[in-house]
């Protein structure tokens, strides 16, 4: 598929001169990539009035960090089930701030309330990928998406924005979905529930589950096999 970018420098420098009062035009931003098919533009399109959509909600903005985290899981499954799933432009960095930056930097700016002198970059994806606030929707659905259930999202409201970066986006274990999907059940039984672990003792449990990573292949466990390696671990940090 032929689809657009936006490299990161390109980007940085782009929304710095945006935010000093001289932008410049976001076309000559755009490199395209790959081959054949054109990326279709109605995807965007289509993302655009859902999100709208949904901002609509809060016309007052995101007040706290409950509103914070039920716009993401919400968010989370528009993205996910809007954009084609094209792994060779889902898995390029630079499309994710082209779609950012070009497409939907207002809609950055309003999740994080719309700051004078603008969010930090790293939301754009420059210097940080996993901190594109567009491909962090994204894989919040991508890491717990169940297949095997009747609503394949059923999860993506589950957690807390804190827990996904930490736990999940940065941790090799997530590679495998069953286990990501195990970790979120356990530490919240209920979508609406508090968390099962206190914040040092999650932390711990991490660290426990990382150094089993290395030598347990969780890609061929079954997700019940995953909550029972999990239990398992969390019960040796309870009892400590």
């Amino acid at each position: 598929m032929r689809y657009p970018s936006v490299s990161a420098p390109d980007a940085g420098s782009y929304l710095t001169s945006k935010r000093n009062g001289s932008p410049v035009d976001t076309e000559g931003l755009v490199k395209f990539k790959g081959s054949g098919a054109e990326f279709p533009d109605s995807s965007v399109e289509e993302l655009r009035e859902e999100l709208l959509s949904l901002r609509a909600k809060w016309p007052d903005g995101l007040k706290n960090d409950i509103e914070r985290n039920r716009f993401e899981g919400l968010a989370a499954k528009i993205v996910h089930e809007t954009l084609p799933a094209e792994p060779e432009v889902l898995g390029d960095p630079e499309f994710w701030i082209w779609l950012a930056v070009v497409c939907f930097s207002d809609l950055v700016e309003w999740r994080y309330g719309n700051k004078e002198g603008g969010t930090k970059q790293a939301n754009y994806g420059v210097g940080s990928r996993n901190e594109n606030l567009l491909y962090r929707l994204w894989l919040r659905a991508e890491l717990v998406l169940d297949e095997g259930h009747q609503d394949r999202y059923h999860l993506v409201e589950a957690g807390q924005i804190d827990f996904y970066r930490s736990h999940l986006f940065r941790q090799g274990y997530a590679n495998a979905r069953t286990f990501a999907r195990a970790l979120l059940q356990f530490q919240y039984p209920k979508s609406d529930s508090a968390p099962h672990l206190k914040i040092q003792q999650i932390r711990d449990l991490v660290k426990r589950l990382r150094r089993l990573r290395t030598n347990l292949l969780l890609e061929i466990l079954h997700e019940e096999e995953c909550r029972a390696v999990i239990e398992m671990e969390a019960a040796v940090i309870v009892a400590a």
